[in-house]
Formats: structure tokens, C-alpha cells, sequence
């Protein structure tokens, strides 16, 4: 695939988003994926073997600017299936013309109100939420940054993907175990919590204070300065001691030497280094806030970072108690087994995937047709009962007012847009539809594929009509039965069992909305590891008891005028006051979203 990503900033490579850019671009890389890199001076050295779209290193402010209005303006966008901003938190675009993935590291500066200057603070809370709303899908490395994002941004949460930060697991190396408590962070303060974990070590027992040493590697950041001239007045400075920026290569043996790890950060958006010590064996301690409580819980000992008392009390508990030591060592090597940099990137590409719109809360997948059938046929090798759902314009008029029906919709394996009406309420709140993913259409591709299908719904003989009409399409697809929706031919039972011994692979089930959804969900169990999909009217097509729209109706998207021409009296409502009604719901939602 061909993949654009937005490097910037990268911090001349000495940040955990510095970090998160690079593992991310090898992971990628290493799929076989074709990339560009958007890259700033400070990047173009590190990724100078990709396609590099290189805009020179400005200060803060024009950088921000120029990524936001002028960038994207650059960019020829028709190159790439989609993009992903690899920091959004930091630098976005003013539009996004094609899919794009915001990926959002964590929005600290709610938690630590001093953490920039008054400009920086309004570009972060008043300019980069408008602009991250608008990207098609937000990716927050932690169920942490997720609700800070509902809840300081307003992101829809349908329009967020927990994809979890991967860790690169240092190198284990031999070497003698020194009497030093770890903590790797750029020191800047408030954020980091230097201060307090200073005062922390004061209050260890003084055998432990004697004993060990405390080990802060960093580069120095804002606020530097009042950590530094804390140490330097502590009656404990001999025990502190400040490295400087930590090469990679140094990293594996700090972990070896250390008895064990502490962050005591305010807030984190993510927590590299702790993962990397849990994976060496450290005993870990750390904040019971933001993503580093999500980590952290059940595998380290966790406090308060605003507490000088609770964070002495788990270095005192950790390097007092060797039992404590063993276990923490071995549940946080057990953690640390489920995150990986390649898992991250999968992750990413899956929200591509299976990207998403939503209306009314209801979403449904946005991509196209060729797509929506590698999913269908990813469900079908599954081996279990799955629910597929269309949905047009009457179906989410529906929704918006029958709960129910909504919740079997999100409850959906996936769901699918059929007609324009979904389409246009979707962009009209900000969402891309690449492809008019209707059952009708959809239908004769199905019978193309190796499946065994069968016929349920309509009117008594519909069906039968409908199996016959099916078998003489072209395909390796078999027809093996059906039954009508009435229930006059076959009861329930009957079904289920025929479906089990024909051993069937995808159920179309034609009852209508939505009653064929609450049928398939109610049954869901009942059925014999096949891909139930509810297909409204198509059976009266397939039959030919209903005439499809012509072509060129179909091509313009006015399909819905021919079918209210065949059927106006049963399809009036529908169309005439339910269509205008849907406009102005969506119109409605909007203004609750902007609100």
C-alpha cells in the first residue's frame, strides 16, 4: 500500500514521540509498504532511504502554521491510499482529502496546566481539537488519552481506536547488579515529577539512602533548572545523579545495573521505558494516573505522584521485601509480552481496513465494494455465526428513535452503506464514503465466490423463485435452499436444521427492517457457524416480482425514485417525509457535536 506518514516533529530524535515515529515507520517498513515520510530537517538524516516530502525546521510557531495551511496545499494527494499523522497532538493539517488516521498521544496539558505558554496552550485547546475532529479516524496510544479526548476535545468516540504504543525490548546483556533506583525521562518540570521524587528518596530510611543511588537519565527540558538546583541543596545530592540524553545502545545496560524502576510522571500518555524495564525484570513502581495505572496495574506498585509519602513508601516496600521483588518481576515480563511495535503497526492498518463512519451513533463501514467482500469472506472462514447489516437513510431514521434496533446495529459484525442516503449524512458530518456498498449489488459478486448460500425471507414463493433465478447466475457459488419469511412452508426448526446439514456458509434473510435484525440477533446462536446478512428487499429482485433501476438511475444515485415510482404508496413515507426528516436529524446531530 502506499502510505503517507507526517514525521513532525521529531525532536531531533530524542522524545518518546521521536521514538514512537521511527518504530512505527520500521514496523510499516517492514510489511512491505510502499511510504513517504513528511520529514523536517531534524528527520531527514533518519529516514533519508523512504520518499521524503522535506519542509525546513521553523520555530515553533511557523512550524505549526505551515503544517496547518500551507503544507497540505503541497501534498498530491491522489498518490496514496491514506495517511497517517503520526503526531497529532503536535502538528495537523487544515484538510484531508484523503483517509487519515490522527494519531494522538495524550493531551497532558489539561493534567499539567504549566506545562507550555499561553500561545502554545491556545493552539492545543482552541486550534488542534477543531482540526483533529476533522481527520476521518483518531488513534489514542491509551484508553487514557481516549477519554481525555471525548472529554477535553469532543471527539465522537465512535471516531476513536485505543491502538496501543509497541516497546522494543532491550537487549539483555550480563552485568553486576548495582544499588541504583532508575528513573529515564527528559527532566522537566512539573511534568516529570523530578521534584518530588527527590523528596521521596529523602524519606527512605536512612539504610536505604546510604545504600542506593538514584539514577535520572534525561536531556534537560523546561523547567530543568529548579530540579537541578533542588539536588544541588538536598542533603542527599551525593545520591542523585543526572546522566544526560541516554543513547539507545546505553539503555540495555542501565536496566541490567538497576535494582529497579521508577516513573513518577504527572501524567503520561504512554510509559516506553516502563514496559522496557518490566521486560529486563525490574520491580517496577509508578503512577496510579493516565496510561502508566493502565500499564502498570496489577504488574507494579503504583501511588500517587502528588504524594512525596505514598512514592517513598513503594521504593521502601519494593527494595526492602525480595518476595515483592519476584513477583513484580515476573507479572511485569508477563505484561510486557503483549505489546509489540509490529502489533502497533497491524493495528494502524486494520483501522484502515475497517475504517468507519457514523450516523446517529450507528457506524458502518466506509470503504469500497471489493473491500466490504474481503470482510464477508474473512467472516466466512471464521467458522462462527456472524451478524452483516446494510443500512440506508430509513434504516438510520429507525435507529435514531428505536434503541433496540440501534444496539443490534453496533452490535453488528460489521455493517454496510446502501444507498446514497447514508452516504450523504455521513460527509455532511465529516466522514469519507468511498463506495455505494448496497446488497443488491453486492449480490451477484457473492455468487461468484466458492460459498453455499441460502435464500430466506419474502413472501411464499418469492424465494423458491428467487433460489431458481439464483442458480442460473454464472458463479462458483451454490444455492442450496431457501424458505419464505412467513414461515408457511418451514417452521424456525426446520431451518435451523436444514441450515446445519447443508452446512451452509452465508444466510441472506429478506424480512425487512427491522425485523430481519431482530431475528438474526435473537437467533444468532441458533445458527450453525454461518454468516447471517440481512438483505431487505433483494429477494423481490432476484425474483423479478420487482424491477430493478435502470442503470444510468443507479450511476446518478436516484435509485430511490424509481423504486417510489413502483411502489408509492407503501414507499411515500419513506421517501417523501423520511428522507427530508433524515437531512435535518444529521443537521441536528451536527449542531449537538459542534455544541
Amino acid at each position: 500500500m502506499k502510505i503517507l506518514l507526517s514525521a513532525i516533529p521529531f525532536d531531533n530524535g530524542k522524545s518518546g514521540i521521536s521514538v514512537y515515529i521511527r518504530e512505527v515507520v520500521k514496523a510499516l517498513e517492514a510489511q512491505g509498504h510502499d511510504l513517504t515520510l513528511i520529514v523536517e530537517d531534524d528527520g531527514a538524516a533518519e529516514f533519508e532511504r523512504f520518499d521524503l516530502i522535506r519542509i525546513k525546521k521553523r520555530r515553533a510557531l511557523f512550524s505549526m502554521l505551515y503544517s496547518l495551511f500551507i503544507l497540505p496545499w503541497r501534498i498530491n494527494w491522489k498518490k496514496y491510499d491514506f495517511c497517517i499523522m503520526l503526531a497529532a497532538n503536535r502538528r495537523v493539517f487544515c484538510r484531508y482529502p484523503v483517509f487519515t488516521i490522527a494519531v494522538v498521544h495524550d493531551l497532558s496539558q489539561y493534567h499539567v496546566p504549566v506545562k507550555y505558554d499561553r500561545f502554545r496552550m491556545f493552539y492545543i485547546k482552541r486550534v488542534l481539537p477543531y482540526y483533529v475532529r476533522k481527520a476521518q479516524s483518531i488513534a489514542a496510544i491509551s484508553q487514557s488519552t481516549r477519554n481525555d479526548l471525548v472529554k477535553y476535545w469532543h471527539v465522537p468516540e465512535e471516531k476513536i481506536t485505543v491502538v496501543y504504543n509497541g516497546f522494543t525490548p532491550p537487549e539483555k546483556i550480563e552485568t553486576e547488579k548495582l544499588k541504583q533506583i532508575l528513573y529515564i525521562s527528559r527532566i522537566e518540570h512539573p511534568g516529570k515529577n523530578h521534584l518530588n521524587l527527590l523528596k521521596a528518596f529523602e524519606l527512605l530510611p536512612e539504610e536505604l539512602r546510604q545504600a542506593y543511588t538514584l539514577v535520572m537519565p534525561g536531556a534537560s527540558w523546561s523547567g530543568a533548572e529548579a530540579v537541578f538546583e533542588y539536588a544541588e541543596k538536598s542533603p542527599c545530592k551525593n545520591q542523585f545523579q543526572f546522566t544526560g540524553f541516554a543513547e539507545s545502545a546505553k539503555l540495555p545496560e542501565l536496566y541490567a545495573q538497576s535494582a529497579m524502576y521508577i516513573f513518577p510522571s504527572h501524567f503520561e500518555g504512554f510509559g516506553l521505558s516502563l514496559l522496557e524495564a518490566m521486560h529486563a525484570g525490574l520491580p517496577c513502581a509508578c503512577s496510579n494516573n493516565s496510561s502508566l495505572g493502565e500499564l502498570g496495574e496489577g504488574a507494579a506498585e503504583l501511588f500517587d505522584p502528588a504524594s512525596v509519602q505514598e512514592i517513598s513508601d513503594a521504593m521502601k516496600k519494593i527494595l526492602s521485601d525480595p518476595a515483592c521483588q519476584q513477583e513484580l518481576s515476573r507479572k511485569g515480563r508477563e505484561r510486557a509480552a503483549h505489546f509489540c511495535w509490529q502489533k502497533t503497526a497491524e493495528e494502524l492498518l486494520s483501522v484502515y481496513h475497517n475504517r468507519k463512519a457514523s450516523v446517529f451513533g450507528v457506524p458502518f463501514f466506509s470503504g469500497t465494494m471489493d473491500e466490504a467482500l474481503q470482510q464477508v469472506d474473512l467472516l466466512v472462514k471464521n467458522s462462527r455465526a456472524h451478524h452483516i447489516a446494510f443500512i440506508n437513510a430509513h434504516c438510520l431514521n429507525i435507529a435514531y428513535k428505536n434503541k433496540e434496533y440501534k444496539q443490534i446495529l453496533k452490535d453488528c459484525s460489521v455493517v454496510f452503506a446502501d444507498g446514497i442516503g447514508a452516504e450523504i449524512g455521513a460527509k455532511l458530518l465529516g466522514y469519507q464514503v468511498e463506495e455505494n456498498v448496497n446488497g443488491t449489488d453486492m449480490f451477484p459478486l457473492l455468487a461468484e465466490k466458492p460459498y453455499r448460500i441460502y435464500l430466506f425471507g419474502g413472501a411464499p414463493g418469492v424465494a423458491q423463485k428467487a433460489l431458481e433465478n439464483a442458480r442460473n447466475i454464472k458463479g462458483k457459488a451454490e444455492f442450496v435452499g431457501c424458505a419464505d419469511g412467513f414461515f408457511k412452508e418451514k417452521s424456525e426448526e426446520e431451518i435451523f436444521a436444514e441450515l446445519s446439514s447443508l452446512k451452509v456458509d452465508i444466510l441472506l434473510v429478506a424480512l425487512g427492517v427491522p425485523k430481519q435484525e431482530e431475528w438474526i440477533n435473537k437467533h444468532i446462536d441458533q445458527l450453525p457457524g454461518c454468516v447471517a446478512i440481512g438483505v431487505g428487499g433483494l429477494l423481490d429482485f432476484v425474483s423479478e416480482r420487482i424491477p430493478r433501476a435502470p442503470k444510468w438511475m443507479r450511476k446518478l444515485n436516484i435509485e430511490w425514485c424509481f423504486r417510489l415510482y413502483c411502489e408509492p404508496v407503501r414507499l411515500f413515507k419513506r421517501y417523501i417525509i423520511g428522507n427530508p426528516l433524515f437531512i435535518a436529524r444529521v443537521f441536528q446531530s451536527k449542531l449537538w457535536r459542534k455544541k
